[in-house]
């Protein structure tokens, strides 16, 4: 027998009969009305014949709250089903257009005069000329009216951009816990140069790691996506895949390839604020040296792009493992990366042939020196053999 005491074991529950009405404004519903309006008919058919009239029954039912089903019994209109769509909810009085015709007058014969100039200097300018204040939403709102942008077209595709643009999450908001993280190679700085080299272009991407300041560079021709790609892939074998964070800037190089091979590797990207160059502090040092420190001093040049990764090869060991570091307390990248994050302990067998865990730490500096010299000169691009386990694998 069932547990409650109305139920009757032994006979059925009586169909519920809908009255005619409803089936009709229920099957009218179907043909004119949108999914959202139909699901609310449906709460005022059940309302009507099977709650009869129980509101609090209703919203229990359907999971809604008493106040709203008490707004669309209130709206329903037997004659008229469109009650129960959405209606527009914009206020009825808004705010009008607040500049006056002399404000809006001067202010464009100011903004035609001063187009390079931005509204809180127009509005300066505007106080000194007319001798009244004016805010800086008026000629924000006047020069919108008007298009009185220096190149229209510029500034209509950065707003359509602007608006077709994902949100990306920026390295300031994620600082404070990126400080307590102490582990090697977990992020990673990554640039570019331009430099024009007697006519020609010539591009130089910069990489840092972020705690030991261990750094890699590499010349190309120019900045495609695709050169972007084979940096990183040159770059995740050197390190012995230590990378988990990518950070760069909002430039088009760190996109196409680049985003799809980060994706591949499982590498999350992180970026600058736009006209930010503090947010990379770090690498953007680096990237003054390697002009001063190597450029301007290379016999070689970027002429031919094979010599000049030849001789960057060799400033770059001069650079971590010779080179002092201020930052470092006057050691080299190696050697900190070394001591703080793979140093052998000293109860550890001296014999090496069954510890892979001891090599491996013993093996890094070796490792990356050889690998930096082997193929940092190297011209085929380093996937092309599947030198990432990530891209062997796939």
């Amino acid at each position: 027998m069932y547990k409650e005491k109305w139920r009757n074991y032994f006979f059925e529950a009586k169909p519920i009969e809908i009255p005619q009405k409803w089936i009709l404004l229920r099957n009218v519903g179907k043909d004119m009305l949108s999914l959202k309006a139909q699901e609310k008919l449906e709460w005022v058919i059940f309302y009507r014949n099977i709650a009869k009239n129980n509101v609090a029954y209703t919203a229990s039912y359907f999971g809604i709250s008493p106040k709203t089903l008490y707004k669309w019994l209130k709206r329903f209109d037997e004659k008229n089903l469109y009650s129960f769509e959405e209606q527009s909810r914009r206020p009825q009085k808004v705010r009008g257009w607040m500049v006056t015709k002399e404000e809006e007058a001067n202010i464009i014969d100011l903004r035609k005069r001063n187009l390079e100039l931005g509204k809180a200097k127009l509005q300066v300018l505007y106080k000194k000329e007319y001798g009244k204040r004016i805010s800086t939403w008026k000629i924000e709102r006047v020069t919108k009216k008007h298009n009185l942008y220096p190149d229209p077209v510029k500034h209509q595709y950065q707003v359509e951009k602007r608006a077709k643009s994902k949100p990306k999450m920026r390295i300031h908001t994620l600082k404070e816990h990126l400080r307590q993280i102490n582990e090697f190679g977990f992020l990673w700085h990554i640039d570019a140069i331009i430099i024009w080299w007697y006519g020609q272009r010539r591009i130089i991407f910069t990489a840092m790691e972020d705690i030991a300041k261990i750094a890699f560079a590499r010349v190309y021709k120019t900045n495609t996506s695709g050169f972007s790609e084979d940096f990183l892939k040159r770059l995740m074998y050197l390190t012995q895949d230590k990378i988990n964070i990518m950070h760069q800037d909002n430039g088009s190089e760190f996109q196409g390839a680049f985003e799809r091979a980060c994706q591949t590797l499982g590498i999350l990207q992180i970026y600058s604020r736009l006209h930010t160059p503090k947010d990379n502090p770090s690498l953007e040092r680096f990237n003054n040296t390697i002009q001063y420190e190597w450029l301007e001093y290379s016999e070689v040049g970027l002429d031919d792009i094979q010599e000049a990764n030849k001789d960057l090869t060799k400033w770059l060991i001069k650079y971590n493992s010779y080179r002092p570091h201020q930052a470092l307390d006057y050691k080299t990248p190696l050697e900190y990366a070394q001591e703080n994050f793979f140093k052998v302990l000293p109860m550890w067998s001296a014999r090496t042939l069954k510890c892979p865990q001891r090599i491996q730490r013993i093996d890094f500096v070796f490792f990356f020196l050889y690998n930096l010299v082997c193929y940092g000169i190297r011209e085929r691009r380093i996937g092309d053999r599947g030198r990432v386990r990530a891209w062997r694998n796939m």
